[in-house]
């Protein structure tokens, strides 16, 4: 029996085979896009790691801190809720990066150190831009602390993208699956229409719905599926060619940066999935056609 079914899926398709390379195109190009981008995430994650991206809060400390008094002092900062790194800077050691940004290797030499003991304080990525603000305030009155600054402007506009690229990556997605679900629609009603004489003998002679419907299913599985395969072609050969410029990009910044495609399994789990989502929509779409064909 599945073997008439699968020749009946076949001789379906060979009805309309422009129809039935279309939406295979047209899968591909709404599969190509989410794919490349998935690469692209998964491949830059790691260097995404590494930056500063937690929002930070410099404490300026007082001269008369001794080295024991910043010693607790960061270990009481390290404890605090939210707070992921404290970093000290000596006041010896920011002055020997001052002179070597500036060029000049006489401050080095001055007799008296200008600058303070800083303390930099990293909170967690998720920290919102008002607690930033908060904590700000309350790091600025413990004792030993001078002055406290912080550049919380970077933060809230990352805060904003983060929320931008969530929403946007939401609606996109929602819009490519809805394009996949009305693609595989279209497809399987062009067949149904091809296809009404035989539907209708069918079910006079008593078919069940399932022999009925199972060609189109195995139809819509593999428009969804072919056009997986060859998304997956695009953007294997989409990465290849930003490659090279992107690993450019990335170096200038003092960074190493080689784009990959997913994982194989990855890709033969996602090939599954859409074969799946596409037998079932076509099996939705064609056991709601029955009725008429009687």
């Amino acid at each position: 029996m599945r073997a008439h079914e699968l020749r009946e899926m076949g001789r379906l398709l060979r009805r309309r085979p422009g129809s039935f390379l279309l939406a295979v195109l047209l899968a591909a190009a709404a599969f190509t896009v989410p794919l490349t981008a998935a690469s692209i995430a998964r491949s830059v994650a790691p260097l995404a790691e590494q930056l500063p991206l937690g929002p930070e809060i410099n404490l300026f400390l007082a001269a008369s801190a001794s080295a024991a008094d910043i010693r607790q002092l960061q270990s009481q900062l390290a404890g605090r809720p939210g707070v992921t790194k404290v970093e000290w800077i000596t006041r010896e050691a920011a002055l020997k990066a001052l002179a070597q940004r500036s060029g000049n290797s006489g401050l080095t030499e001055l007799k008296v150190n200008p600058l303070p003991d800083v303390l930099v304080v990293t909170l967690a990525r998720q920290t919102a831009p008002a607690e930033v603000e908060q904590a700000l305030g309350e790091l600025s009155a413990m004792p030993r602390v001078d002055s406290a600054a912080t550049d919380a402007g970077w933060h809230r506009q990352l805060v904003t993208m983060r929320r931008a690229a969530t929403v946007a990556g939401a609606v996109f997605g929602g819009l490519a699956a809805a394009l996949l679900a009305l693609i595989v629609l279209a497809s399987i009603r062009l067949l149904l229409s091809s296809s009404a004489a035989e539907q209708k003998l069918l079910r006079q002679i008593g078919a069940e719905d399932r022999f009925v419907v199972r060609p189109f299913t195995y139809a819509g599985a593999l428009t969804l599926g072919f056009g997986m395969a060859l998304a997956t072609g695009l953007a294997w050969a989409g990465l290849a060619a930003i490659a090279a410029p992107a690993a450019e990009l990335a170096q200038a910044y003092g960074a190493t940066l080689v784009l990959e495609p997913l994982p194989v399994t990855w890709l033969a789990a996602l090939g599954a999935g859409a074969a799946v989502v596409g037998g079932a929509t076509a099996a939705l779409v064609a056991r709601s056609a029955l009725p008429t064909a009687r």
